[in-house]
């Protein structure tokens, strides 16, 4: 049973070819991933007919093994070569379009969602413009995402400097969720780089009683700290009422609590109360999930489709390390209670936990696979338990082998895949860079007259429709083309009205407008995508 077992992710992802609708978390050609599960269950067969052949431990025992610092220095060079260009995974061009835009209009992009990752993306941006280097956002975000990439891989060499070539680095170069680090555009990589950072400080002062109060304020400081670079973070509340719970002591437990509710409180409330009351622009409050958090309702939350896009993503950002972990608690029963006996690796579980949570119940925006980065933040803290229990081992076992083989070959797979990007996207953005550029120029004088908490709500719909009408006009000619083009400055002309005139302090006012620029909004996207740039004004 144990060896059939192995078998199954050779066979998911052969049968999977065959689904109705091929799914989203197998972004290359079928007939790649054909080829793929039949070598490597040819490999694994091989393997279980030799497995009392002398030679086979002998070859995967011995100094034959790469060492993990070499298998993790090609593997970034492979990074470096293939980044993630493919828009349709993650916020895409609308994310590098609104950082880009703050950025120009108000010295730095920033939201209370996302506060310092924004924020620094922005202001390495700003640093490579003094430098005359590149103003497009794609580079700093390329830059800090390879810098939490050699990070990610550092940490996971440090942990496992005791055995290094036991290929344990396969661990976390085989997780989906390391894609964050391939050059990756989105808000989602220095948060979880964050999340690292902590995992280490736990796993570190976790297992000496001794070192409760460096344990309890430290994780407090570090959880604040990445809940400033996402508020996603927030469900690390569940571990640090875990650790104070558990790690502190009964004489403490009242100090502890004070101390660490109030360095939670000096890291955050400064930086809330600047960006919502006094900062010039204040946030926009129309566009963060702190006022309007998008849980799932109840009918959707218990449904076969919820569970469905909750085991997508599982299976996309983590399947190796659950699979091997699962694995060891189905049949490794004695060393499996041992291990998790061990704080450090309860403290694991607890993140587990918070982050399936968040994954339940939080209802994505975009669907997938546009939000596999923030519905899978588990992917972390499952990889750094399957990292822990590889190298409790006192040996390797051959027939993890193939099966870590193959996970890595998927990612890598995956990763060329992703590479890939669409001429027009590529197109678009140019523009888009133009007319923020322009915008900036044209209308930075009217943004600055406004009143503070209306700057950047009215910079992006004015944006939107100004965007909407210049690209427009670039399309070949199509039925209707100038009846959207009118439309689009009709809707700018009232949006700038009703802001000058006071109008949208209506709520009635401003849902009916908004309602019929949603409308518009639907027809100019359908063109974009039905028609081609003839005329592009680069």
């Amino acid at each position: 049973m144990k060896y059939l077992y192995l078998y199954i992710p050779y066979l998911f992802i052969l049968l999977a070819q065959w689904f109705p609708k091929k799914p989203w978390f197998f972004p290359a050609n079928q007939n790649k991933y054909v080829v793929i599960a039949i070598f490597f269950l040819g490999l694994q067969t091989a393997l279980l007919i030799a497995r009392k052949k002398k030679y086979v431990n002998e070859i995967l025992n011995t100094r034959y093994l790469p060492q993990n610092w070499l298998i993790a220095s090609m593997f970034f060079l492979f990074m470096l070569c293939f980044p993630i260009l493919n828009r349709s995974w993650g916020d895409g061009l609308l994310l590098l379009e609104t950082n880009l835009l703050e950025t120009k209009l108000f010295g730095f992009q920033f939201t209370l969602d996302e506060i310092l990752e924004s924020i620094l993306h922005s202001q390495l941006t700003n640093l490579l413009s003094v430098f005359q280097l590149s103003e497009d956002p794609v580079v700093s975000y390329s830059i800090l995402s390879y810098t939490a990439g050699v990070f990610f891989l550092a940490s996971f060499l440090w942990l496992g400097k005791n055995k290094s070539n036991n290929l344990s680095i396969f661990i976390l170069l085989s997780s989906g969720g390391f894609l964050l680090t391939f050059g990756y555009a989105e808000n989602y990589t220095l948060v979880t780089t964050i999340h690292l950072g902590l995992y280490l400080f736990v796993h570190r002062y976790s297992q000496e009683p001794k070192d409760n109060d460096q344990l309890l304020y430290g994780s407090t400081i570090l959880v604040a700290l990445s809940m400033l670079f996402h508020l996603v973070s927030g469900y690390l509340a569940l571990l640090l009422f875990y650790l104070w719970y558990f790690h502190s002591p009964k004489e403490k437990k009242v100090k502890h609590l004070i101390l660490c509710t109030v360095i939670g409180s000096m890291i955050l409330l400064p930086w809330f109360v600047y960006l919502t009351l006094l900062h010039d622009p204040t946030v926009d409050r129309n566009s963060t999930h702190l006022i309007h958090p998008p849980f799932y309702p109840i009918k959707r939350l218990i449904s076969m489709n919820h569970f469905k896009e909750f085991f997508s993503v599982l299976y996309w950002n983590v399947f190796l390390s659950s699979f091997y972990l699962v694995y060891q608690w189905l049949f490794e029963k004695e060393k499996w209670k041992n291990f998790i006996k061990q704080p450090n690796h309860r403290l694991m579980f607890v993140a587990t936990f918070a982050f399936v949570l968040h994954g339940l119940i939080h209802n994505p925006q975009l669907g997938f696979p546009a939000d596999w980065d923030l519905m899978g933040f588990y992917w972390l803290p499952i990889t750094f338990l399957a990292f822990l229990y590889w190298n409790e081992e006192n040996h390797i076992h051959w027939k993890w082998i193939p099966v870590l083989l193959f996970g890595v070959t998927i990612m890598i797979v995956s990763a060329i895949e992703l590479n890939k990007t669409n001429p027009k996207d590529e197109l678009v953005w140019e523009i888009t860079k133009k007319a923020i550029d322009t915008y900036a120029k044209e209308n930075r004088t009217l943004i600055e007259s406004l009143p503070k908490e209306e700057k950047k709500f009215f910079a992006k719909g004015d944006f939107l429709f100004f965007k909407g009408e210049h690209i427009t006009k670039q399309l070949c000619d199509f039925p209707n083309k100038q009846s959207l083009i009118d439309t689009m400055k009709q809707h700018r002309k009232d949006w700038k009205e009703g802001f000058l005139k006071g109008s949208f302090r209506s709520k009635e006012t401003l849902s009916a407008f908004l309602t019929e620029a949603t409308k518009t909004n639907v027809i100019y996207l359908k063109s974009l995508e039905a028609n081609t740039i003839c005329h592009p004004l680069l």
